[in-house]
């Protein structure tokens, strides 16, 4: 998990406050980073962490395609950058939709500018209107990206099961909360080559940097 997911996950509770009890798919702790490590932020709600194999953070052992909860049975679900790890992925974001409950909320996020990284497999780069469809089924939808519109970094949505009509100023006020928790820049260097880069062979290929603080959210569904 990278300080921008993380990031999301945190402006999302400033945001929406997402109710009881959470559900977390893919909470494995693969990386020994605290980042990675979300109970913390939900210390004062119930907290399952659901993975396809048993290990540090995994109180539940299922996969997305067909997650061992009931149906309604969480009030939010964070699933982040698991999808692209999905053959099935539409019959994944389905199962997020049967177990969100009712005033709930479903967070997905996913890269699409990044290399292939297998845990054990990686299947999908999705675009913001991609991730936007596979979230239909939610009644009030947002989806965003960081980076260039052409080539973002990461896709995100986050899908309402609730009608909202309030979603244009609650998309703004959840970018503008991600960027103010969201500190980090790539470094020092990087951003000297991708300068000189851009002046001497265009811009194109140095997008990734020059674009780092692009941040955008829009609604998709509602």
């Amino acid at each position: 998990m990278d300080a921008l997911t993380r990031a999301l996950v945190e402006s999302t509770l400033a945001v929406f406050e997402p109710p009881d009890p959470v559900l977390e798919i893919g909470s494995l702790q693969v990386q020994g980073e605290q980042v990675g490590d979300l109970r913390p932020l939900f210390a004062d709600k119930t907290f399952v962490g659901c993975d396809m194999m048993p290990g540090d953070g995994v109180d539940l052992v299922g996969r997305i395609e067909s997650l061992p909860v009931p149906d309604a049975w969480a009030g939010t679900v964070l699933c982040l950058n698991v999808l692209e790890h999905a053959w099935e992925c539409r019959r994944g974001v389905t199962e997020l939709r049967r177990v969100t409950a009712e005033g709930g909320l479903a967070l997905v996020t996913a890269p699409f500018t990044f290399h292939i990284h297998a845990y054990p497999d990686d299947y999908w780069r999705f675009t913001p209107r991609a991730l936007a469809r596979l979230m239909e089924g939610f009644p009030s939808v947002l989806v965003g990206w960081q980076g260039h519109h052409k080539t973002p970094r990461v896709v995100f949505a986050l899908g309402l099961n609730e009608v909202r009509t309030d979603l244009p100023d609650v998309a703004e006020a959840w970018r503008s909360e991600t960027l103010m928790r969201w500190a980090e820049r790539p470094p020092l260097l990087k951003r000297l080559r991708a300068a000189v880069g851009g002046t001497l062979f265009g811009k194109r290929g140095w997008r990734h940097v020059s674009h780092w603080r692009d941040l955008a959210v829009e609604v998709a569904r509602g």
